[in-house]
């Protein structure tokens, strides 16, 4: 049985166009209450789809501040990286101002990175939204399960990642509880284990950051033996 802020859906395409509509919502609110609008974008290929409706949708693009949950270390540019993607198939031809888009410049040595980054984060008290994706493992953004990070900071380097890249930057369970709004999509039948291991409360990544308020979005693919 599902709780009551989990959403299902029979397909990819609904999923995306309802949490693509519902992150225009909470820009809008967000906007017309405080003048801005600051998000933490996700990677990972299941989040596509609402951003390319983002890029063709109408908001107060100029008023929009992008971060990012995560980065691998590899160098600038690399496909395998999560702003290349994102860029690819949205920033890159959306309305949002650069000067307004705060990455991860992983490419740089690991500990300049972090401070870069908090430099970038250092006047955000809480975002008004935050989204993540699942691994099969559990994990999100590159928090991993059974690995320790440091609550008190709010960047954190992950060394030994069970997948390539080894070395990744990402925030921490603690910075990204720090949201208004915590937006979960979970999709695609190799996360049925982990999702299962979720619902009967193992202690998982993705279940450590619900921000203020929690919904999840799941598509009926991951549900196969499940519900």
């Amino acid at each position: 049985m599902l709780k009551s802020n989990w959403m299902r859906f029979k397909n990819t395409n609904m999923l995306s166009e309802c949490l693509a509509k519902d992150i225009l919502s909470i820009a809008n609110k967000s906007i017309n209450k405080n003048g801005k609008f600051t998000i933490v974008l996700a990677g990972g290929n299941s989040f596509i789809n609402s951003y390319k409706i983002l890029r063709e949708s109408k908001s107060n693009w100029r008023n929009w501040y992008i971060y990012l949950s995560d980065e691998r270390c590899l160098p600038a540019n690399d496909k395998n990286r999560n702003d290349q993607k994102i860029n690819e198939v949205w920033l890159n031809n959306g309305k949002i101002p650069k000067k307004n888009i705060n990455f991860i410049c992983a490419e740089l040595d690991t500990k300049d990175a972090v401070k870069h980054y908090g430099l970038a984060l250092k006047d955000i008290i809480n975002f008004d939204l935050v989204l993540l994706g699942m691994g099969e493992d559990g994990h999100t953004a590159s928090l991993f399960p059974n690995h320790f990070y440091n609550k008190n900071k709010s960047v954190v380097i992950e060394y030994n990642s069970p997948k390539y890249p080894k070395e990744r930057i990402s925030l921490s369970y603690s910075r990204l509880n720090k949201s208004k709004y915590v937006y979960k999509l979970i999709s695609g039948p190799s996360k049925s284990k982990a999702l299962n291991l979720w619902m009967n409360g193992e202690d998982l990544p993705i279940n450590q950051i619900y921000g203020e308020v929690e919904k999840v979005y799941i598509c009926d693919d991951v549900l196969t033996g499940i519900i």
